[in-house]
């Protein structure tokens, strides 16, 4: 508490002096443990994957090829639909040369994606965030699975240990390339980019007109305007502010009980993104007003040459 207390401080302070962008993404000094309430739904999370640091060591004389994997988001559910909205889920594929042994490794939510990208609002208004995600390692590639790839070289391992929240949305001051990012994404594709540049600093060989797509779910936004801590919301805010938050979260609470409350929601949820054009957004355990702009939300499909992603940017 009393570190969260700092951090808040910290960002306070910042804003005051007017906010760097983007808010960098707080990582955390060990795992906390996952509420029991957060549960992952059909599918358990990495169900035949691998104890803690058992990716692979290679051999001297061994070369692994590196895959890039993309399938669509909930292909298990609805198949191919979300490949149509461009909305894919990306991982990592490796093969040995010397064993033919192959590999994949993903890092997604715990407890899927919507548990991941809004809170569970209880009955006496408290929240519980089901956000973490975790690296999952398992032996071999389901080809089915997995749609083609890129051919790359390694010879390292590599791990995902002090980032552990996983963060759906990428906040933005308007579309293009001169927009100033708010806040990034921390999510299946990013990861993958991140250990794509972490091999190339241990050396990896790349072909050099390797070019991958990755999925981006974006929301544009005038500048954030920081809210506080939820405890701060609730014990120093006004009532009419506490409970549009409260009200807002609500409606995207999964957890409803009939048809007609998700449709009375669903209703709620379009006239707060399209006609109010308002959000709150969390990240790093503190709230965030959004003023959207006219064009609120986009799902983008971006391309991205291997000579960018090693860049130092996406360390």
């Amino acid at each position: 508490m009393l570190l969260n207390i700092v951090s808040l401080l910290l960002l306070v302070v910042n804003v005051l002096n007017g906010a760097q962008w983007p808010i960098p993404y707080e990582r955390v000094s060990s795992r906390p443990p996952n509420n029991p309430y957060c549960q992952p739904g059909l599918i358990l999370f990495c169900p035949t994957g691998q104890a803690k640091d058992s990716m692979i060591f290679a051999q001297p004389s061994d070369t692994i090829e590196i895959f890039a994997l993309k399938k669509p988001v909930w292909s298990f559910k609805f198949g191919d639909l979300m490949a149509k909205f461009k909305i894919m889920h990306d991982a990592l594929g490796f093969r040995s040369q010397l064993t033919g042994k192959n590999w994949t490794m993903e890092w997604y939510e715990l407890d899927q994606l919507f548990n991941c990208t809004f809170p569970h609002v209880l009955p006496n208004d408290t929240f519980i965030w089901c956000n973490q995600g975790a690296l999952c390692v398992y032996e071999g590639i389901v080809d089915s699975m997995w749609n083609g790839s890129s051919d790359l070289s390694m010879l390292k391992k590599i791990g995902e240990t002090s980032g552990v929240f996983y963060e759906t949305w990428s906040i933005w001051s308007d579309p293009g390339t001169a927009a100033t990012l708010y806040f990034d994404s921390y999510d299946c594709a990013s990861f993958v980019i991140r250990s794509l540049n972490t091999l190339s600093q241990y050396g990896v060989q790349f072909y050099s007109d390797v070019r991958l797509n990755y999925t981006r779910l974006n929301i544009y936004s005038q500048e954030p305007e920081l809210i506080g801590t939820y405890d701060y919301i609730i014990q120093h805010t006004n009532s009419s502010l506490k409970n549009d938050f409260i009200k807002f979260y609500r409606d995207f609470d999964s957890k409803k009980p009939t048809t007609e409350d998700w449709l009375k929601s669903l209703l709620q949820i379009y006239e707060s993104f399209f006609i109010q054009k308002r959000f709150y957004f969390y990240y790093n355990d503190v709230y965030w007003y959004l003023r959207l702009k006219a064009t609120p939300l986009e799902v983008t499909f971006d391309e991205i040459s291997i000579g960018e992603i090693i860049q130092p940017k996406y360390a």
